[in-house]
C-alpha cells in the first residue's frame, strides 16, 4: 500500500466495482473532485447491529454511511434478525454499509448474555454448526465457556465450509487453529488466558502468541472515549446531533464529561497500554483488524476515535488506516475486493477534506460515501431526521463534516491507499455540500425504560435496555 497521496487521477466505476484507475483526462469525469480526497471505504470489523441497536432503527445504517464505514462485520447477533438485516442492506431495502456476520455466539453453560447458545455436547454443537451452514453465516464465533474440545471441533467444522472462527481466547485458541481473537482483553473464564492486565498492559508472550499463529486481534478501544477531554469534534458534529438518538447523544455528552475528570485519567492509562499492545502485534507483522464493538460503543464515530488513539499512541495514520481496510478485507477473504482502490474491487469508496495520510482526522471529513458505486452524502442521509426540532441540540461547528465541491474524477491509488481525487464513470453526480445549520431546539426527555428483569442479574436484560435513557442526567 502507497503511504503517499496519487494526484490526478480518474477512477472509472462500471456496475458496482471499479473499472479501471486512469491518469486524469479533461472532460472524462462525471463527478468532479479536485479538491477532495478519495480513500478505500472503512471496515469496522466488530459491531452487534442488534444489541442496543435496535432502537437505533433506519439512523443506524445511516450513521455509519455517514461517516465513511461501507463495510461492518458481526462476531454475534440474533441470528434471525441478522438474517433480515442482511438481505436487507444487501437488496438495498436498508441503507447502509455492508454486512458480514454470524448469529448467536456459541457458548458453553451459565451464558453470560441471554441470546447466546448454550452448548454441553458434540451432538449439541453439530446442530448449531448445521443452523450457521443453513443461514449461510460469514463466520462463527465461540465465548467464553465452551469446553476447549468443542472450541477445536468448532474450529475444524467451520474450517470444513470454509467459514473463519472467532472468541475471546489466544491461548489455548492459537493451537487450535482459531482465526481471531475480539478484544484486547474481555470478558474470559479461564484464568490462564488473560492477554493484558487492568491498566491495558500486555507480556511478550501473549503478544508473541498473536505473531506466531497469525490471528487477528480486533482491539474495541472504548477507552478511547478519553480523548473527548481534548477532541470533541466528533461529539459537535452535525451527523452525530442529528443521527444519534436522543438518549444515545446524552450517554455520549456523559462520556466527554467523564473523559474530563478522574475515569478519565485511568482511561487514558489503559489506552496507551492496549495500543502499545496493538502495535508491538502490527510491527511484529501481526494482524489487527479494526472494530469497536458498536453501538456497544458509539456507532461510527468510536471507529474514528479508535484510529485517532492508534495514532496519538504510535502508529502512523498509514498504518492505522490500513487496520481500517485492507486487514479486515482479508480476514473476510475479500482481500482486493474490499479495503482497496483498484480494478475490480467493489465501488466502496469515500471522498474526504484533507489528506487522511498526514492527519487522521480528515478520515472523518466525509463529502461522500459510495457503497457499491452508490453516492451517499452527509445531507441526504441526515434528511429523514433533520428538522427544525432535532433534538441533539448542542451549538457546535461541523468539525469532521465535510462542505465543498461536488466531487469529481480526479485521483486514487490502484493498491488502496488514500489519493487527491474520486469517482468517475458510471457514478451519479450532483452532490451537495453540507450547509451547516444547527438546529435549536431543546433536548426532550422521555424517560428512562423500564426494568425488565431484576436489575442485580442485568446480563439477563434484553440488549441492556434499561441503560438507554439514560446514563448521565440531562443538561439543564
Amino acid at each position: 500500500m502507497a503511504t503517499e497521496l496519487r494526484r490526478d487521477v480518474d477512477v472509472v466505476l462500471e456496475g458496482e466495482r471499479i473499472a479501471a484507475v486512469l491518469p486524469a483526462q479533461d472532460g472524462r469525469a462525471q463527478v468532479e473532485a479536485r479538491e477532495l480526497t478519495a480513500m478505500p471505504g472503512l471496515i469496522d470489523a466488530h459491531v452487534h447491529w442488534h444489541l442496543r441497536g435496535r432502537q437505533w432503527g433506519d439512523r443506524q445504517g445511516r450513521a455509519w454511511l455517514a461517516y465513511g464505514v461501507t463495510t461492518t462485520r458481526s462476531p454475534g447477533d440474533p441470528a434471525y434478525q441478522m438474517q433480515e438485516t442482511r438481505e436487507a442492506l444487501s437488496s438495498g431495502d436498508r441503507v447502509g454499509p455492508r454486512y458480514f456476520a454470524t448469529g448467536e455466539a456459541i457458548d458453553g453453560g451459565r451464558i453470560y448474555y441471554n441470546f447466546m447458545r448454550p452448548t454441553l455436547s458434540e451432538r449439541q454443537l453439530e446442530l448449531e454448526m448445521r443452523r450457521a451452514s443453513t443461514l449461510d453465516y460469514d463466520l462463527v464465533k465461540t465465548y467464553v465457556r465452551l469446553p476447549v474440545h468443542l472450541q477445536r471441533s468448532a474450529v475444524a467444522r467451520a474450517h470444513a465450509e470454509g467459514r473463519p472462527l472467532s472468541s475471546h481466547y489466544v491461548y489455548p485458541a492459537a493451537n487450535l487453529g482459531m482465526d481471531g481473537m475480539e478484544h484486547t482483553g474481555a470478558t474470559n473464564r479461564l484464568g490462564y488466558s488473560h492477554t493484558c492486565d487492568e491498566l491495558g498492559r500486555s507480556y511478550a508472550d501473549a503478544v508473541e502468541l498473536f505473531l506466531a499463529s497469525g490471528m487477528s486481534i480486533t482491539p474495541t478501544l472504548f477507552t478511547s472515549s478519553a480523548l473527548y477531554a481534548s477532541d470533541r469534534s466528533l461529539v459537535d458534529d452535525r451527523r452525530t446531533r442529528v443521527l444519534f438518538p436522543p438518549w444515545e447523544y446524552q450517554r455520549l455528552l456523559g462520556e466527554v464529561e467523564d473523559a474530563a475528570g478522574p475515569d478519565g485519567d485511568v482511561d487514558r492509562a489503559q489506552l496507551a497500554g492496549q495500543v502499545d499492545m496493538l502495535l508491538r502485534i502490527h510491527r511484529g507483522g501481526g494482524f489487527v483488524i479494526a472494530g469497536t464493538d458498536s453501538p456497544l460503543d458509539n456507532i461510527a464515530v468510536s471507529l474514528h476515535m479508535n484510529l485517532r488513539a492508534m495514532v496519538a499512541h504510535g502508529f502512523t495514520p498509514h498504518e492505522a488506516l490500513t487496520t481500517a481496510t485492507r486487514n479486515p478485507a482479508r480476514w473476510l477473504g475479500l482481500q482486493g475486493e474490499l479495503g482497496e482502490i483498484r480494478p475490480g474491487a467493489y465501488a466502496d469508496l469515500i471522498l474526504v477534506e484533507g489528506d487522511p495520510l498526514t492527519d487522521i482526522a480528515a478520515a472523518a471529513a466525509v463529502h461522500t460515501t459510495y457503497r457499491g458505486a452508490i453516492p451517499h452524502t452527509p445531507n441526504t442521509l441526515l434528511a429523514p431526521f433533520e428538522t427544525s426540532t432535532a433534538p441533539n441540540t448542542r451549538p457546535a461547528t461541523d468539525t469532521g463534516s465535510a462542505s465543498g465541491p461536488a466531487p469529481s474524477a480526479d485521483g486514487a491509488p490502484t493498491d488502496g491507499a488514500p489519493t487527491g481525487g474520486a469517482p468517475t464513470g458510471g457514478a451519479p453526480s450532483g452532490a451537495a455540500p453540507i450547509d451547516g445549520a444547527v438546529p435549536t431546539a431543546p433536548i426532550t426527555h422521555t424517560g428512562p425504560a423500564a426494568r425488565e428483569t431484576n436489575p442485580t442479574y442485568w446480563w439477563h436484560e434484553p440488549e441492556w435496555t434499561h441503560r438507554l435513557c439514560c446514563d448521565h442526567p440531562h443538561p439543564t
